[in-house]
């Protein structure tokens, strides 16, 4: 079967149910205002598939012949297993039986895709299904560049509700409107805070905690280098020097030996909490770099590294504690410190995250040894590149769901995040959401990805020809040389910026790999472009009216991966001297990236606020800009 997740129990029956004009979706009387909207849900879904309303009712045990020819949901303990639920189809009824909201939504959710894959001529089964993991959730970068509608967040809510993820958390450093905060957030199209209660109604109507996700300790840019807080910032390095994507996220961590560094922090989230019904909170606390070297060095003279870490964290711990919080913090710091594991507050949750190929038993065991609560997070990989790294997202989500089963890990949260200015559309991301959903569901599933690249393509968008992912993948494998590497070029170019981390270059290691990029696979990229283009045109799934905005956005990311390559080419032969043929004039791919960057806009404008997209139209203008000076 192709469905996605895969239940874990499954058993097919003879015969088919039948779809109609006279079937309806009949709820228990015992059944609530949730199931009633898990019920219109159903109900709007399947008209989708079949162009047919089907009527709800609500009836007694008792109607009798009223329960034939239905799609019933009918109440039962299910031993408690509160996220369970059973389904059985037979020709005559279709029964979901669950003890709770959740658990009718999930087995709906399995009906639609049903549904989806026979075109309203259901095969009969029973199917008996619950969870690996109780918390499943993905994280949204929304503070990096990007920051959706409302439109397009309700949009993803119920994406998320049909592929059974039960959280959600949008990662926010700057783009919510606080009082008394308002240079922090003035530039960046933030929320209202109506409008995070609004997404939180709206969230727990799908069985989905919206978990709020605050930058409290490192990452706070915006915050640090106003002129009104700029005076807590441990480091005051780099002060009035260009902005570029790699200085945001670098060197601007809180000075904790301020206690008004503490009282600020508090204010921030006090304006944060009342948003949100979840008890649970996300306060970051990663990639701290700099603790210690700048103001509170004095400090660092009697404490390490990891004492002043555990010494601010426990203090906003437990600050949220007595609010009656349960904590999340990502895990690296703590994690590379391990000998001071035991000095973090026992009840909070560590968010082990890991984004690449290779993780290993090393990876998730550290927090089981030592008694702590962990989420295993893995990454659609979407950061800093115009088409996801599918191989890699893939990868990394079957061997955290893995290993977080493994070592009993409490949740599984995959991540999506935004650096480099969030410059990914947002549909790329959808095979490695679902893919994460999937496994967070149950990871007994142990399908090959070409077997899920044509499960999501068939369920996820209808494709007939179950094509459309895996043309994605082949896609993801012509991004030879991603954005990333082409911001350093730019920062070098415009900024002399060549960044030094942990004793590398960053612009000279790009620059290697542009030179070590050969002619030959460039080109070939740029032809595999053009012809993964046409194939997603040429397939069915692309005339469908209601994914036209989703279909724009793989056409334009394959547009963007072939210039990428061509303008690699150009600065291989007139940046570095190299003997190289480009397929354009500099003037030349300069207006084909002006066009290009005019339909990347208006593909951001239709699912994004304005937001930060006046730096991508910046870094363009600049690249256009060299490329013109080398005819000069």
């Amino acid at each position: 079967m192709d469905l996605i997740p895969m239940p874990h129990k499954v058993t097919l029956q003879d015969g088919l149910f039948l779809i109609d004009f006279n079937t309806s979706i009949v709820l228990d009387q015992v059944l609530n205002d949730n199931d009633f909207e898990t019920g219109k849900l159903l109900q709007q879904e399947l008209k989708k598939v079949i162009a047919i309303t089907l009527p709800i009712k609500k009836v007694l045990e008792s109607a009798g012949d009223l329960g034939k020819n239905c799609i019933c949901f009918q109440y039962a303990d299910m031993d408690g297993m509160q996220e369970a639920y059973q389904m059985m189809v037979r020709p005559n009824k279709i029964i979901i039986t669950a003890c709770s909201n959740r658990g009718f939504l999930y087995g709906a959710s399995t009906l639609i895709q049903l549904c989806k894959i026979s075109r309203g001529a259901i095969e009969c089964v029973d199917i008996y299904d619950q969870p690996t993991y109780s918390n499943r959730g993905y994280m949204l970068d929304v503070s990096r560049g990007r920051v959706p509608t409302m439109a397009s967040l309700k949009a993803l809510v119920d994406r998320l509700a049909l592929y059974k993820i039960n959280q959600l958390q949008l990662y926010m450093e700057n783009c919510l409107r606080l009082d008394g905060f308002e240079e922090i957030w003035s530039q960046t199209d933030p929320f209202y805070p109506e409008e995070i209660l609004e997404l939180d109604r709206y969230c727990y109507k799908r069985g989905i905690e919206l978990v709020p996700c605050v930058a409290t300790f490192g990452h706070l840019y915006d915050l640090l280098r106003s002129e009104s807080f700029g005076k807590y910032r441990e480091m005051d390095t780099g002060l009035g020097e260009s902005f570029t994507w790699y200085h945001r996220m670098r060197q601007h961590i809180i000075n904790v030996a301020d206690p008004d560094s503490f009282t600020l922090i508090k204010g921030i989230l006090d304006q944060y909490l009342p948003l949100f019904r979840s008890k649970k909170i996300n306060i970051c606390c990663d990639e701290t770099f700099d603790l210690g070297k700048g103001k509170s060095a004095s400090m660092a003279q009697k404490m390490s590294y990891a004492e002043m870490y555990h010494y601010y964290v426990n203090q906003l711990v437990e600050y949220l504690q007595h609010k009656g919080k349960e904590v999340m913090i990502w895990g690296d710091i703590v994690k590379n410190h391990p000998q001071h594991l035991g000095k973090l507050n026992t009840q909070v949750t560590c968010l082990n995250w890991y984004y690449d190929y290779g993780a290993t038993e090393d990876t998730v065991k550290i927090f089981a040894d030592k008694g702590l609560k962990q989420y295993v997070c893995p990454s659609v990989s979407g950061y800093s590149r115009l088409v996801n790294a599918y191989d890699m997202s893939f990868t990394n989500i079957r061997d955290m769901a893995l290993l977080g089963r493994q070592f009993h890990a409490e949740g599984f949260l995959n991540t999506d995040w935004g650096d480099c200015g969030h410059i990914n559309m947002p549909a790329l991301s959808i095979p490695g959401m679902i893919y994460g959903a999937a496994q967070g569901w149950n990871v007994d599933d142990d399908r090959d990805f070409n077997t899920i690249d044509s499960a999501i393509s068939l369920v996820e968008y209808g494709d007939p020809g179950q094509n459309l992912v895996g043309l994605l993948r082949e896609l993801s494998h012509q991004d030879k040389i991603i954005f990333n590497d082409l911001a350093f070029f730019r920062d070098y170019k415009v900024y002399n910026q060549t960044y030094n981390d942990f004793g590398i270059s960053l612009y000279e290691k790009s620059k290697d790999e542009m030179m070590l990029a050969s002619q030959e696979d460039l080109k070939e990229a740029v032809i595999k472009c053009s012809a993964i283009s046409i194939s997603l045109k040429q397939d069915r799934f692309g005339s469908y009216a209601d994914r036209q905005e989703e279909m724009f956005e793989y056409y334009l990311s394959a547009r963007g991966v072939a210039l990428m390559q061509e303008l690699t080419l150009v600065i291989k032969k007139h940046e570095y001297r190299q003997d190289v043929q480009p397929l354009e004039t500099p003037h030349e791919l300069a207006g084909k990236l002006e066009y290009w960057l005019m339909d990347y806009c208006a593909a951001w404008r239709a699912g994004s606020r304005e937001s930060e997209l006046y730096r991508i139209k910046e870094f363009i203008g600049q690249i256009c800009t060299i490329l013109r000076k080398y005819e000069v």
